[in-house]
């Protein structure tokens, strides 16, 4: 028989609880530059319209984040010892309209292999096994995400250099890689961003396989593989449009008007689920009473829409196969 593991500490515990009572959970604005070269489109495609509920990270995990912005201080100390100017630490990046968006780690002038070049930084962490990939095959393999967030964020601020620079958390060994910017992989990659901001139904899975690699720690599985409810936000309404040309503005069609940042987490009582969101087929449509009118999978009868409190049993709403 295995050993009883050890309980944790009440110490412990509670240090964790402290951090979970203090932490709040929010919603992007739109995708975030470090995700934005993501594998799978749909994954970009649920997150950007907020499918899925937010995120409730355990203590630990709140506590591990607050140890990346250390280090990230850390780092541009180690940088300005050695004589690097650093600046514009948490300058914004605003791409596509800004519905693609996030903050660069600075600025530098002065890096020993080019002194006179102006960088972009890119600071992470990363444990021992990482570390290994990362040194034997660069960050564009080792780590497509940070290496598309290198990317935008240079695009973003005119800069053809990127000092990469990664700690380790078992030995504090560090890795410096400059990364060229690369405009076709930039406009590839923004056109593509583009498309799924723009899209008004989800995209191809990557694997219809639910065990699939790429799927299996995704937190989108739960509706796009098993039938999980879909949140009821703006984002999830066919009434909703993200606008080009403002600053991550979205409208309404139904109401004719913009709709704010707290008025889409909210929605409203006309919201209709985008129809490939639903789990079962549409079978008839009211005009006048604003509803449309499903028979699910499991054989139920839901009618979606002003009537209605929007918020079918778990299960009720998924992304349709």
């Amino acid at each position: 028989m295995a050993p009883l593991p050890k309980a944790e500490s009440s110490t412990v515990r509670a240090i964790y609880a402290a951090y979970e009572a203090a932490a709040s959970s929010w919603d992007s604005l739109g995708i975030s530059v470090g995700e934005a070269n993501a594998e799978c489109d749909r994954q970009l495609w649920y997150a950007f319209r907020w499918c899925s509920p937010l995120e409730k990270h355990h203590g630990r995990q709140l506590r591990l984040f607050e140890t990346g912005n250390i280090e990230e201080d850390r780092l541009v100390e180690d940088l300005q010892r050695i004589g690097v100017d650093v600046y514009g630490q948490q300058d914004k990046i605003r791409l596509v309209s800004s519905h693609v968006r996030g903050k660069c780690d600075g600025k530098a002038m002065g890096v020993p292999e080019a002194p006179k070049t102006e960088h972009l930084l890119e600071f992470k962490s990363s444990n021992a096994k990482g570390m290994k990939l990362i040194i034997k095959d660069g960050c564009k393999i080792a780590k497509p995400l940070h290496y598309g967030q290198c990317q935008l964020g240079m695009h973003a601020f005119g800069l053809t250099r990127c000092l990469y620079l990664v700690s380790c958390k078992d030995d504090d060994a560090l890795y410096a890689e400059r990364i060229a910017y690369d405009a076709e992989f930039c406009l590839r990659l923004l056109a593509r961003l583009e498309r799924i901001v723009n899209l008004t139904e989800p995209p191809a899975r990557i694997s219809e396989d639910p065990e699939f690699f790429g799927c299996l720690f995704c937190k989108h599985k739960p509706i796009c593989h098993h039938g999980a409810a879909v949140r009821v936000t703006c984002r999830s309404c066919i009434h909703s449009t993200p606008e080009t040309g403002g600053d991550a503005h979205w409208s309404c069609a139904r109401w004719a008007q913009p709709i704010s940042f707290d008025e889409q987490k909210v929605a409203c009582p006309a919201h209709l689920t985008i129809p490939a969101l639903v789990n079962g087929e549409q079978i008839d449509v009211d005009e006048e009473a604003e509803t449309i009118t499903y028979r699910m999978t499991d054989g139920s009868i839901w009618v979606d829409g002003a009537a209605n409190d929007n918020m079918p049993a778990d299960g009720a709403t998924s992304s349709a196969a």
